[in-house]
């Protein structure tokens, strides 16, 4: 957040003194094209995404290219003793656009961030605590009743995982946000690696996960399977805890108190890749 302030700041104050130029230096004395042409620079640059993706020096390129194109549509002066003026007009116009450009890109990323952090994906989420735990009640009485295997998962996220520098006037809050969105992040990648059929419900600030038809056996290949994509999508460790009917317990309450107590168990996290090792910073979008 303090970093779009600043640069909406830069912005405010480029501005002013673009429009204030020939106040502060009478030499100066610029087109009509180049006031008209800034602002619209501004404004495109800010309200099309795909020029935040394009290349810097292309998209300077294109601005001066533009900026000079309307120069001699209407008919203004540029080479000869205007070059001085013509030059230092692009220069003014680039500069604009490379302005502009960062606070489209920092208010990119707030808005993602923010989107993440309250709305969360678009795509499939978990359910919610009831409706979840109630499929999965469900889902446990069929697996008793016809005598099939199931295994019922607790995961959360290791707090040492989610590692962020803290100012220590708002260090609960700050913590509070990281953690809702390393719940977010990892909520997405259980859902894209888990089938359909998997129920995922969230409670509070853990995941309850059943598997129809998984046995022990072929527990340890999916737990690392899910360790490894939240890692890389999201940067933060997993706690995993299981219990598998009927061996563990026999009734829903008890597989979810077994799997509960498994996941609470195993506090050391897990190794990070290096590449996703700083991935969950929220200041990277909010600060």
């Amino acid at each position: 957040m303090k970093r779009m302030r600043f640069l909406v700041a830069i912005m405010i104050v480029w501005l002013f003194l673009f429009y204030n130029i020939e106040r502060i230096s009478p030499s100066i004395n610029l087109t009509d094209v180049a006031y008209t042409f800034t602002p619209v620079v501004v404004a495109v640059v800010m309200l099309t995404p795909r020029l935040r993706s394009m290349p810097m020096w292309l998209l300077l390129v294109l601005v001066i290219a533009v900026f000079l194109i309307l120069k001699t549509w209407v008919k203004s002066s540029i080479w000869g003793d205007y070059l001085f003026l013509t030059v230092t007009e692009a220069c003014a116009v680039a500069l604009t656009a490379i302005i502009a450009r960062s606070v489209s890109i920092a208010v990119s990323e707030f808005e993602s961030a923010v989107s993440h952090i309250s709305i969360g994906p678009a795509d499939k989420m978990p359910e919610t605590s009831s409706t979840g735990q109630a499929k999965i009640y469900q889902e446990v009485r069929r697996a008793r009743i016809y005598e099939r295997p199931l295994t019922l998962m607790a995961i959360g996220v290791e707090e040492e995982s989610v590692d962020v520098a803290l100012d220590r006037m708002v260090q609960e809050v700050q913590h509070a946000m990281m953690k809702q969105y390393a719940l977010s992040g990892v909520a997405k990648a259980l859902c894209s690696e888990l089938q359909d059929y998997n129920t995922i419900a969230q409670s509070n600030d853990h995941f309850l996960v059943v598997l129809p038809e998984l046995t022990r056996d072929k527990l340890p290949e999916l737990t690392e399977r899910l360790r490894k994509s939240v890692a890389e999508q999201v940067g933060v460790s997993l706690r995993i805890g299981a219990a598998c009917l009927p061996g563990d317990a026999p009734t829903f309450e008890g597989l979810v108190e077994r799997a509960i107590q498994a996941m609470e168990a195993k506090s050391q996290p897990q190794p990070l890749p290096s590449s996703a090792s700083q991935r969950l910073r929220v200041e990277r979008h909010i600060t």
